[in-house]
């Protein structure tokens, strides 16, 4: 395995581990939000979040087939569609003020912990970055 392989793997522990501490919020937030986030975006994938897919051996999934509508086109009637290991990063980085109030109300302190992991997040993502270029050179 390569070293940007291992660096997408330790990615992925920390994506899993973000995606469990905002659970509860997530659902207790995003389920009824009249006008999510992903209504209102379009392609939220980069070349990071691509290289992740395919180091890490998923299926790509990035490119969404059929008609354009407004917002994410993996947005379903019940939420995303895409699976959290799929999704680009934005998506669980982004923590809109009615989220970000929820979680400060239900854990104190979850918000800061997330964003120390998000730092850890953008930085592995560009050592990842990094170090495919270097093993493809």
């Amino acid at each position: 395995m390569v070293q940007s392989e291992k660096t997408a793997k330790k990615l992925e522990t920390l994506i899993f581990e973000v995606v469990a501490l905002q659970k509860d919020c997530v659902e207790a937030v995003c389920v009824h939000c009249k006008s999510p986030c992903c209504g209102r975006v379009g392609y939220l994938f980069g070349e990071k979040d691509i290289l992740f897919l395919k180091l890490t051996g998923r299926k790509e999934r990035w490119r969404k087939n059929g008609i354009r509508k407004k917002g994410c086109g993996f947005l379903g009637p019940l939420g995303c569609t895409l699976g959290p290991g799929l999704r680009p990063f934005i998506c669980h980085h982004y923590i809109c003020p009615d989220l970000e109030t929820e979680m400060e109300r239900s854990q104190s302190g979850l918000f800061s912990l997330l964003q120390e992991k998000f730092e850890t997040i953008h930085m592995l993502r560009s050592q990842m970055w990094a170090e495919y270029l270097d093993d493809a050179l």
